[in-house]
């Protein structure tokens, strides 16, 4: 069987860990949340936030700094990208 890598971006661990146990529930092969952070992104997301006042941008992406991996048979892929959007995650 054929496996898949999925990476996902979410603003909470709490919204990842739920996402994280339904995909074990899906039998994902591996799953893992991980925080990140640093003064490059911090400073980013400052200048993003300054831009978006005055722009159109997605101020959706600004705080995703928390992340899940997760690896599963490419025939549940669909089904664990909807499970991590419907937590919240963006792929």
């Amino acid at each position: 069987m054929a496996e898949v890598a999925i990476l996902a971006y979410f603003h909470s661990p709490e919204q990842a860990e739920g996402a994280a146990a339904k995909l074990k529930a899906l039998r994902a092969i591996d799953v893992r949340v991980d925080r990140f952070t640093n003064n490059l992104g911090f400073e980013l997301e400052n200048a993003m936030a300054d831009s978006i006042v005055s722009s159109d941008h997605d101020v959706d992406t600004v705080g995703l700094d928390v992340v899940l991996t997760a690896v599963v048979d490419a025939e549940t892929r669909e089904q664990a990208a909807r499970v991590i959007e419907d937590a919240g995650g963006k792929i």
